[in-house]
């Protein structure tokens, strides 16, 4: 079990409240992986990517164009792409995806955004994500 008092200073997303299939896919994949990314009290830290290469890697990776979208469906993957442990950077067993709400992947998208600005998150810096 990791502790989170060794890392105080590490900012954590709360934002996904009001998103429950994506915070369903979050919490799915935390319990599942080896490493628990993002979960702060037994997992390891996410770490922001803001290559944008990375980002397409590993959105290939987990939700790749192959992959037939529901109408009025979007592919979530977790960890985000937007960080060093998404599905191209990690083994299958800690990374997943899930088809969710388009209108809650929008909104996810913004709120991580958002995160990332207020809490100045930048890239290689470490954080957690907590879900309901």
């Amino acid at each position: 079990m990791r502790d989170p008092e060794r890392h105080p200073g590490t900012p954590v997303l709360k934002t996904m409240v009001g998103l429950p299939e994506i915070a369903a896919n979050i919490r799915k994949v935390m319990d599942s992986g080896p490493h628990h990314y993002g979960d702060r009290t037994r997992g390891s830290a996410l770490t922001r990517s803001t290559d944008p290469n990375n980002e397409r890697d590993n959105r290939n990776a987990a939700c790749p164009a192959s992959r037939k979208r529901p109408a009025g469906k979007s592919c979530d993957e977790y960890p985000f792409a937007r960080t060093n442990q998404g599905a191209a950077k990690s083994e299958r067993r800690d990374w997943g995806w899930a088809w969710v709400p388009v209108s809650e992947q929008r909104q996810q998208g913004g709120r991580v955004s958002a995160f990332y600005q207020t809490q100045r998150v930048l890239d290689g810096d470490r954080f957690w994500v907590e879900v309901p």
